[in-house]
């Protein structure tokens, strides 16, 4: 009887041993699957970023920011345009009877802006450039261009 008792508590730690060997490697196999996926999720992170990175570096080889005080005037010249509807004398393709304001300004260097303008029918982008005068700031327009809404 004694040994019966023995027989069958060894078996049932058996069972339970065996249960557990394969519940574990259900376990590692799921948490393996889970760290993989946040490896290759980190990997596509890191190319994201550094991706965001080369454009951010090639952004800021473009721009004014350092110079806020240049930047700012030349902005606040141009939305003076909006003011005055002097818009049509700075770009001449505009279409007559339609009032366009300035909505866009971005500075590519010191000799280049870009901007973008809407009216009631018709929006566009012009690139021009600028240099400083007696007068204040003197803007040409090289290329713009108009589609309607």
């Amino acid at each position: 009887m004694k040994f019966k008792i023995v027989f069958y508590l060894f078996l049932f730690v058996c069972i339970i041993l065996f249960f557990q060997l394969i519940n574990t490697n259900k376990i590692l196999t799921h948490q393996d699957l889970l760290i993989q996926s946040q490896n290759n999720l980190q990997l596509r992170l890191k190319d994201s970023v550094s991706s965001l990175e080369d454009l951010l570096s090639v952004r800021q080889y473009f721009t004014l920011e350092d110079n806020t005080e240049i930047s700012n005037t030349i902005k606040a010249e141009l939305l003076s345009y909006n003011l005055n509807g002097k818009l049509q004398v700075l770009i001449k393709d505009l279409p007559t009877g339609e009032r366009f304001l300035i909505d866009n300004i971005q500075l590519v260097n010191a000799y280049w802006v870009l901007i973008g303008f809407r009216g009631s029918k018709s929006k566009g982008q012009a690139f021009l450039t600028y240099h400083k005068t007696t007068k204040g700031i003197e803007f040409n327009t090289l290329v713009s261009i108009i589609n309607s809404l």
